[in-house]
């Protein structure tokens, strides 16, 4: 009886332990995990007590309420994002990842969250003009490794020699003591670095050729996910999402744009 009692007390246990598995894999599916790095303000950054915070965080967080699902942000070097997300550790990149044939032989992108543009940050004395002037083996270009600056220098000036740097400040930091020629990245990033080092830097704020907007990345072949966030992008853009998002991290950085006759891109 003794022996019966033991084996009908672990026959429950068992089936106690299986009920509770679905629960715990759906409340873990539940969860959308988010990779950005967070050193790119404000779009990716952190607030005064270290939280996730800026415009691209705001986007994830509606993104999430749109499809019902908590929001995680997992912060992740720029590099590392694309393998983060083939390897399962995060669901979705939203980094201000610029959508690029090479990105997207391994990685599926959403429609275009943004009219994202490149400019040029120039040592004031370098020879480089326009973007023409680029592919050229006199031709310094220092960029942050894995960004689209550096992805658009080897595919469009394989001619120039190109200075990978993992961190943005010391990549720029190149150009304005005249150890490279130019910088390349985004519009916001050019005139903040310029404003910084006006003395020894021209910001050159004609759009390079060959580029698109940024897109939400996610693995090959998630069909179903890609059309929800898709569907989500069009709704945002219309409901006030994109207003709220403006409003509340992107009110200077317009004022900026109007100031250099830029058309803003978010």
């Amino acid at each position: 009886m003794k022996k019966l009692t033991i084996l009908m007390l672990i026959a429950v246990l068992v089936l106690v332990g299986c009920a509770s598995k679905p629960e715990a894999t759906s409340a873990e599916n539940n969860v959308l995990k988010v990779g950005m790095e967070l050193k790119y303000p404000p779009f990716e950054t952190k607030d005064a007590d270290g939280n996730p915070a800026g415009a691209s965080v705001m986007l994830a967080e509606a993104l999430g309420k749109y499809l019902g699902r908590d929001v995680e942000i997992i912060d992740t070097p720029y590099q590392s994002l694309i393998p983060a997300l083939e390897q399962g550790d995060i669901d979705i990149i939203i980094s201000s990842m610029t959508i690029t044939e090479e990105r997207e032989k391994v990685v599926d992108f959403s429609d275009p969250y943004t009219n994202s543009q490149l400019m040029m940050l120039v040592y004031k004395d370098s020879k480089v003009q326009s973007p023409d002037d680029l592919n050229n083996s006199d031709v310094v270009i220092a960029s942050k490794t894995g960004t689209i600056g550096a992805l658009w220098a080897a595919s469009n000036a394989p001619n120039a020699k190109i200075l990978n740097i993992d961190e943005e400040a010391s990549a720029v930091l190149e150009v304005a003591q005249g150890n490279a020629d130019v910088f390349i990245y985004d519009p916001l990033s050019i005139i903040r670095h310029h404003e910084n080092y006006k003395d020894t830097t021209r910001a050159i704020l004609e759009p390079l050729p060959n580029t698109k907007g940024w897109g939400i990345a996610m693995r090959k072949g998630e069909n179903e996910l890609r059309n929800q966030i898709n569907e989500f992008i069009k709704t945002a853009k219309t409901d006030g999402t994109y207003d709220d998002i403006r409003n509340t991290y992107l009110k200077d950085k317009m004022e900026e744009f109007q100031q250099y006759g830029l058309e803003f891109f978010f």
